[in-house]
């Protein structure tokens, strides 16, 4: 097989960034993917930085940034790539049809499943929070069967937040998907057709009322686009807020499917459902990495590498006893000698958890590093959730550093 520019190895957000500003660049590249990565069943928010290392909530994600230690994400890629990288990520929203909102500036407080706000910094519209702000009532939209979706509970939680209304409603729709379990991926097919649109205005309206504002569950249509939005509000003259939801929410599906278009469109190809088992590796370069896919063993060359797969949940990084490695390139995971140390004594108590910090060490140039601080690899560099130094779940960044490292990376290779 002919050497491309650029292979990233990964298809989750920070793969796919990566690709896009590799390609944004006139580069040949190549994306290997062993599945979709977990954003296309998370909310497809980008939270920045929702939280301090006290707890504190953070109010401008941005200025909070500089007091980061060095090591974290965000310091390592620098904050003229993070504007940047932000600014790419809406330019690619924009030019895929499904414009987000917001900015790194100042955080975004969203409603969630469970009547909670979540700290976020961009957003698609169909979930922009304002309109909740300034309603003096509200109707929670709830569908029979589905999953992990109460609206009294969203209620009881919501009517405690200051900013929003205290009185609310419910009005409940039936998919007429009766004798099984239905999710947020079931409801939104069917609103994906014109019957299916068509019978749940028709049974909104028995309970709602011109002017307002109507929760949802994230299910306004699995197309990266405003057309189940738009025809809703029109229908209805109401404004409707999807709210964050229990995976799989198709908010984050639409955002997966406008990436993978953009960057197909760019000319990156695809290589689906194959693992990278091992690196060609000589004299301190990459030359190749190899995979296995369902027929056979297959060597992919090029001049640079993304390594975008993800800590130890997606299997991007693997534990032993009282050790820790990557499994592709093979490099250093720096963890404590005892097993003990690496969590608190209570999972969701006691701050961010020691082993969601462990990752790759980098550089300034996002290459992984030795226990000298020399890169181990001239032409390897991690991004997302792969590197050390920050707590994603914790922070509430995660994505955030995915666009921020994809970006880099992306624009470091080219």
């Amino acid at each position: 097989m002919s050497a491309c520019d650029v292979v990233v190895i990964g298809g989750g957000l920070s793969g796919l960034v990566a690709a896009a500003a590799a390609a944004e660049r006139d580069k040949k590249v190549v994306l290997i993917a062993k599945g979709v990565g977990a954003i296309a069943v998370g909310s497809g928010s980008i939270d920045v930085l929702g939280y301090e290392a006290g707890g504190k909530p953070v109010a401008r994600p941005l200025a909070e940034m500089g007091k980061l230690p060095s090591n974290h994400p965000y310091a390592r890629a620098g904050k003229q790539a993070t504007a940047k990288a932000f600014e790419f990520f809406l330019d690619l929203c924009e030019k895929g049809g499904f414009p987000y909102s917001g900015s790194a500036d100042v955080a975004r407080w969203v409603p969630t499943a469970i009547g909670t706000l979540k700290p976020t910094c961009f957003l698609p519209r169909s979930m922009d929070p304002a309109p909740l702000e300034a309603a003096k009532a509200a109707v929670v939209v709830g569908f029979r069967g589905l999953k992990d979706y109460y609206p009294e509970l969203i209620i009881r939680g919501l009517m405690q937040v200051p900013a929003y209304p205290k009185r609310f409603r419910t009005v409940i729709v039936d998919p007429e998907m009766a004798g099984r379990d239905v999710n947020a991926l079931d409801i939104a097919r069917w609103l994906d057709t014109e019957s299916g649109r068509h019978a749940c205005i028709e049974q909104m309206l028995t309970g709602i009322a011109p002017g307002n504002v109507v929760l949802v569950p994230p299910v306004l249509g699995t197309v990266p686009n405003y057309g189940v939005l738009e025809e809703f509000e029109k229908a209805t003259t109401c404004k409707f807020i999807e709210i964050t939801g229990m995976p799989p929410a198709i908010t984050g599906l639409r955002l997966y499917d406008l990436l993978v278009s953009e960057i197909k469109k760019r000319g990156v190809r695809i290589v689906e459902h194959a693992t990278v088992t091992r690196a060609v590796v000589d004299n301190g370069r990459c030359t190749a990495v190899v995979t296995h896919g369902v027929d056979r063993e297959r060597t992919h060359p090029a001049r640079s590498f993304i390594l975008a797969t993800g800590g130890f949940y997606s299997g991007g990084l693997e534990a032993g006893v009282g050790s820790a490695r990557e499994p592709v390139f093979g490099l250093p995971v720096k963890v404590p000698e005892s097993q003990s140390d690496w969590s608190n004594a209570f999972l969701l108590s006691g701050g961010a958890q020691p082993f969601a910090r462990f990752g790759l060490d980098v550089d300034a140039r996002l290459r992984p590093t030795d226990g000298s601080g020399k890169a181990v690899f001239e032409n390897v560099y991690a991004v997302g959730r792969t590197l050390s130094g920050f707590d994603d779940a914790f922070e509430k960044s995660g994505n955030g550093v995915a666009v921020v490292t994809g970006y880099r990376a992306g624009t470091l290779v080219a």
